[in-house]
């Protein structure tokens, strides 16, 4: 997968903009790959966290998988929270 930081970019500005969840993600379904964009991993490694249940997915009639926007948005902040807490020395 080759990615270039503005598509990353202009993805999560588009889902976050202000930091409110838009009334229009709400409704949207992302693509696997868009999803790959956002945690910065493979199409493939998407699709598993799918199969095992671990991020919200939907079928396409057509066997492909969607994910509800509003929910990646959400995980992927709570995937940012856990990362500044992991990153943060511990209190002395």
């Amino acid at each position: 997968m080759n990615v270039t930081a503005s598509e990353r970019a202009a993805l999560v500005a588009e889902l976050f903009g202000d930091g409110a969840i838009p009334a229009a993600a709400r409704e949207r379904l992302l693509r696997t790959r868009d999803v790959a964009v956002l945690f910065q991993v493979s199409e493939r490694t998407v699709a598993e966290w799918a199969r095992r249940g671990r991020i919200p997915s939907v079928r396409t009639p057509g066997g492909h998988r969607r994910y509800p926007a509003d929910q990646i948005m959400s995980l992927l902040a709570g995937s940012r929270e856990s990362l500044a807490d992991a990153t943060q020395p511990p209190p002395v």
